[in-house]
């Protein structure tokens, strides 16, 4: 007997060591559920001073001031008030007589516990006899990039002024998404001029040069929903009619206005013997003087970046330590600006001790010293050159001692120089696939403006298989209305190359790796070889900018022939 009661106790503690705690059931997952509205949604003839949302469970408000959204907007934002389980907003502004007003919460509406997001929510109320009913939809997207504008205010204005987004408060406005989509509901039935813009101080007004914007030309007519007409007996009603007809969609396409003001930014000096000025843009024309100054000889060589906005000045000649510039860029304001000449380092100085480090700090000697492209130990296409670039513009050559080697040995090479600077040389040769390239520069093979000439240096490259690369040719059948900028993107949507064209032809992009691409136009309507920004003041809209094939695939050896029709789409 006490055996089986001992077996007894031992099954029975056993048993109890497998039990499991109750888990508390399935996640919640679901938003909070509203109960009651007063005054209740789409009430009309509102002098109510506060509304109460009551909800099924105890809620948070996340951000508040930037998820909720009132239209028309307010001056004053209501007060939000949580008791129990309502939300109770209280107006201190007097609204508007004969408006509809729209509160869309957003995401700012969770439950208290595990977060969930009643999204969207929208409370409607008219302090007028009846609820406008009509609604404006559209998108919104970069204007160069074609890519959605999220979170971008669209603004509607009852009146036809230009100044209206600079000075005025919206009459209705939302938030677009992340597809860059919009959608106004409860409008009245009217035209409207229509803005979006990204408010980087949150007035609703376009009064930052950084803001971007967007625009129509034309004033926009609201539609009437479906919904809106129940059944087909009062459809002639709407004929003739504001909103009657297809739904539109409104495309805002939104950048930064080009400041047309030309301006110098900035002016220093680099180093020995090199200045620079800084422009906000593109450089056309360019004249430089120096003040107390003459020289029998030319004094300085001007050379321009990539794209034009900032002019290097290299001293040809002896010139004072202290310089007085008058610089004039594109026949604009002169600027005088002084600078003072940096002391010529033509040693290695050890110059005070580095802070808190205890080391000598280490000036760089001044001499003449080159770069490669592509950079060194990368091989160049199979039909581009190896090109080398050097720190100070170049004076004399002597190209018996510049040397290219082909698997040891020594070949014949071409080598051109286009750069007005005479900084960068182009050794041009047939790169053969798996072959040892060394491109030898000896001892004073170059001499700069400087009377400083180089140290040997060599380069060494292994030839890549031409095979390896692609092409892409587009046939442009038609000739275009204007001078078109064409750009191969990359899956990045970055620019691999870029051409230009204003008639049919045959556009070749050469060189390319396997991959996708696709191919943006530019209607280059000024014909200045660049995309043109809008100006809102001049009502300009940005040059129009199209992408004509995604997701092209270029394969290794093979010729991709694509064919666009300019006025065929």
């Amino acid at each position: 007997m006490r055996r089986f009661l001992a077996a007894f106790v031992i099954l029975t503690m056993w048993g109890c060591a497998q039990q499991v705690a109750p888990t508390g059931g399935p996640k919640d997952e679901a938003p909070p559920e509203i109960l009651s509205q007063l005054p209740k949604n789409e009430s009309t003839n509102f002098v109510s001073k506060q509304i109460i949302i009551e909800f099924d469970e105890f809620i948070q408000l996340k951000n508040p001031l930037e998820q909720i959204i009132i239209s028309p907007p307010l001056l004053t934002q209501p007060k939000y008030l949580l008791k129990q389980k309502s939300l109770v907003a209280k107006f201190d502004q007097e609204l508007a007589e004969n408006t509809t007003y729209t509160i869309n919460f957003g995401e700012a509406i969770r439950d208290n516990n595990e977060g969930n997001i009643l999204k969207n929510f929208s409370y409607v109320f008219s302090t007028g006899a009846q609820l406008d009913s009509m609604q404006v939809k559209g998108k919104v997207t970069d204007a160069i990039t074609g890519e959605p504008e999220e979170n971008a205010l669209v603004m509607l204005y009852k009146e036809n002024v230009d100044s209206l987004p600079q000075t005025t408060m919206p009459h209705y406005f939302t938030r677009s998404g992340s597809d860059g989509s919009f959608h106004i509901h409860h409008v009245g039935n009217q035209p409207y001029k229509i803005f979006a813009l990204k408010d980087e101080n949150s007035n609703y007004m376009f009064d930052v040069s950084e803001e971007k914007i967007g625009f129509l030309d034309t004033l926009i007519t609201p539609f009437t929903p479906i919904s809106a007409v129940p059944d087909s007996s009062k459809t002639d009603s709407l004929k003739g009619k504001i909103g009657a007809g297809p739904t539109p969609n409104y495309h805002l396409k939104m950048f930064v206005e080009q400041d047309t003001t030309q301006f110098l930014k900035k002016a220093y000096c680099e180093y020995y013997g090199k200045f620079v000025a800084v422009y906000n843009q593109p450089v056309g024309k360019m004249s430089v003087e120096l003040a107390d100054f003459m020289s029998k000889k030319q004094w300085m060589l001007k050379d321009f970046s990539t794209n034009r906005d900032s002019v290097t000045f290299w001293t040809t000649d002896a010139v004072p330590d202290t310089l007085v510039f008058y610089l004039s860029a594109d026949d604009g304001l002169t600027d005088t600006t002084e600078l003072y000449m940096k002391p010529r380092a033509d040693e290695v100085e050890m110059a005070g001790q580095s802070k808190g480090k205890g080391k000598k700090k280490q000036v760089e000697k001044f001499a003449l010293k080159a770069k490669s492209n592509p950079e060194k130990g990368r091989s160049p296409n199979p039909s581009d050159p190896f090109s080398i670039v050097w720190n100070h513009p170049i004076t004399g050559n002597d190209l018996s001692k510049l040397k290219l080697y082909e698997n040891a040995k020594r070949v014949r090479y071409n080598i051109v120089s286009t750069d007005t600077a005479l900084r960068k040389f182009d050794i041009i040769y047939p790169w053969k696939k798996d072959a040892k390239y060394k491109v030898l520069i000896l001892d004073s093979a170059f001499t700069d403006l400087y009377n400083l000439w180089n140290d040997t240096i060599e380069y060494s490259f292994v030839g890549v298989d031409k095979n390896a690369f692609g092409e892409l040719t587009l046939n442009i059948t038609q000739n275009p209305e204007s001078q078109v900028i064409i750009e191969l993107l990359n899956s990045a949507k970055q620019v691999v190359q870029r051409r230009t064209a204003s008639a049919t032809s045959k556009i070749k992009f050469s060189g390319i790796a396997p991959g996708k691409y696709a191919i943006q136009v530019i209607s280059d309507l000024n014909q200045n070889g660049v995309w043109d920004s809008g100006r809102y003041s001049q009502k300009m809209q940005p040059e129009p900018t199209k992408i004509i094939e995604r997701d092209s695939e270029v394969r290794a050896n093979w010729d991709l022939e694509l064919e666009w029709v300019p006025n065929g789409e």
